[in-house]
């Protein structure tokens, strides 16, 4: 209702500022003849009645608060604008710009809160790129500066190097080096057939792009956390469909063949046996005691925050494979405002160091202290993991 009142004065006043400019064109004109006057004054009442006129819906739409879906696309695409602009000048966020590939989702949406949450979205997307821009402008302008450095070396006749003052042995690395590195870490897992499968064959239940947008974020900070294991598993990426959504997003971003990851739309029912694989999900009644190293565990790949369809336990229960679940209610009281969601990072650091040290307590400091309001970190509880390591439990 706030925002339909703002609208309307807004073209209350637009339509105040059409008139005062037919009346200064229209008195600036009087010293033509009378027919010119009259000319002038004719298509000053014909102009400003088919103004009305193309408005009369938009009057409507705000009077008789009919239903957003109950326009045309145009005149849908008119609100949408005159939002912006209102909401631009309430101080709310906003982009500047929207992509051409976001209108057919705000077209679609009928209410002002669910448009808002977009225009957030593209807010933060946009001041993302702009930062972004602003740190790609001052690494050319660094790498400018390097090369005239390097170049002034070689012309004096000393060793070129990327620190200025002195010369150093050290070699300096890039981008490729630390990809080199990473393949080389994931080569021996490969090997020795220590797999972790994220399965992306959620995607038709991620209705809004935001969800896929997280989706690759995540991935693309699980890739960059795989260089602090010096045994890490290697990552399959099942189900993903050859020009689907998520394949889209990588594209737009950075190729999934610069990842280490092994990208294949095939099932992982096709790739290995299904008594190896283990299906990880929240909702299973499950209960994860150790890491086993001769299983496959698998993760959903699912960014959806809510978390109230149990869409991994019902697709492991449809195709007959085991199912456990963490046993973070052992060990972390979450609050009563924040969810149990974990992200694939998350999830993946957590196995990773369970892996590595066989301690629930060192993995689930993956977890977001945000989240959590108290950790069960006493000296019983060090002593029964300690036990359970001893006797076999949990080694």
């Amino acid at each position: 209702m706030f925002l339909a009142r703002i609208i309307s004065l807004k073209l209350l006043k637009q339509q105040q500022h059409c008139i005062e400019s037919h009346s200064r064109c229209f008195l600036s004109n009087l010293s033509f003849s009378l027919p010119n006057n009259t000319i002038n004054q004719k298509r000053l009442i014909s102009t400003t009645k088919d103004e009305n006129d193309s408005n009369e819906w938009l009057w409507a739409y705000l009077r008789d608060r009919k239903s957003f879906s109950d326009l045309n696309e145009e005149q849908r695409r008119r609100v949408i604008e005159i939002e912006i602009q209102t909401l631009r000048e309430a101080g709310d966020r906003v982009p500047d710009e929207i992509p051409e590939e976001r209108w057919n989702e705000l077209l679609n949406l009928p209410t002002v809160e669910s448009r808002k949450t977009v225009y957030g979205y593209l807010f933060l997307r946009e001041l993302h790129r702009k930062r972004r821009a602003a740190v790609v402008a001052s690494n050319d302008i660094r790498r400018a500066e390097s090369s005239k450095r390097r170049a002034t070396l070689l012309a004096e006749g000393k060793q070129p190097t990327n620190y200025p003052g002195y010369s150093t042995i050290f070699r300096h690395l890039g981008r490729q080096n630390e990809k080199y590195m990473r393949e080389q870490l994931l080569l021996a897992p490969a090997r020795l057939g220590e797999m972790l499968v994220i399965d992306c064959g959620f995607e038709k239940d991620h209705v809004r792009e935001y969800y896929l947008s997280s989706l690759a974020d995540q991935l693309q900070y699980l890739f960059a956390d795989i260089s602090q294991y010096h045994s890490p598993s290697f990552i399959y990426l099942c189900n993903v469909l050859p020009h689907g959504r998520l394949q889209a997003e990588f594209d737009r971003r950075a190729s999934l063949e610069n990842m280490c990851f092994e990208k294949t739309s095939s099932s992982y029912l096709d790739l290995f046996p299904p008594e190896k694989l283990i299906y990880l999900s929240p909702d299973s009644n499950n209960e994860m005691t150790s890491f086993d190293h001769d299983a496959v565990y698998i993760v959903g790949g699912i960014a959806d925050r809510t978390g109230k369809k149990p869409l991994t336990f019902a697709k492991a229960k449809r195709e007959g494979l085991k199912h456990q679940r963490f046993p973070i209610d052992r060990y972390v009281k979450f609050g009563g405002g924040s969810g149990k969601s974990l992200t694939l990072d998350q999830v993946y650091n957590i196995l990773m160091t369970l892996k590595h040290t066989g301690s629930w307590m060192e993995a689930f400091k993956y977890i977001p202290d945000r989240k959590v309001v108290e950790r069960y970190t006493d000296t019983k509880e060090i002593h029964m993991e300690k036990f359970g390591r001893k006797i076999g439990l949990n080694a």
